[in-house]
């Protein structure tokens, strides 16, 4: 009978040590077991800049076959603009995004998704604005003596 108690007691520590533990990790954010999942973030392109109709392509070659939207945000002639870049392929490894379109002078200020992974801008074309000409203004008839 004294075995059994002894046995009881040991499994009670260990589950209080258990809890303890769990409580412990929770509180610092930090788990051996479990990892926290990270947003899929920009890695190049930012602050690329494009005056006029710009077509920009993203992708992730990381995401695990986990495709969602993408939100991308630029700043347009002063102004946070978002647009939604949305699936065009999607595999085991990598997301393929439709390209979306900017206009104005744009400045590409981030990408993201909570992806696993990261955003790549893969390709920026850029066709400038075509400045409106300024009229000239008609020479004034001379008098004729």
């Amino acid at each position: 009978m004294n075995r059994i108690k002894n046995f009881l007691l040991c499994l009670v520590l260990l589950a209080l040590v258990g809890i303890v533990h769990h409580l412990w990790l929770g509180m610092s954010g930090a788990s051996g077991i479990v990892t926290p999942a990270s947003a899929a973030t920009l890695s190049n392109g930012s602050a690329q800049t494009c005056n006029g109709t710009g077509t920009w392509h993203f992708v992730n070659p990381q995401a695990n076959g986990v495709c969602q939207p993408l939100t991308v945000v630029f700043s347009c002639d002063g102004t946070l603009v978002d647009k939604t870049a949305t699936v065009a392929q999607c595999n085991t490894n990598t997301t393929n995004y439709n390209t979306i379109q900017t206009s104005g002078n744009c400045t590409l200020v981030s990408a993201f998704n909570t992806a696993p992974g990261k955003v790549v801008l893969s390709n920026n074309a850029c066709v400038s604005a075509t400045p409106t000409p300024t009229p000239t203004p008609a020479p004034s008839p001379t008098p004729t003596p």
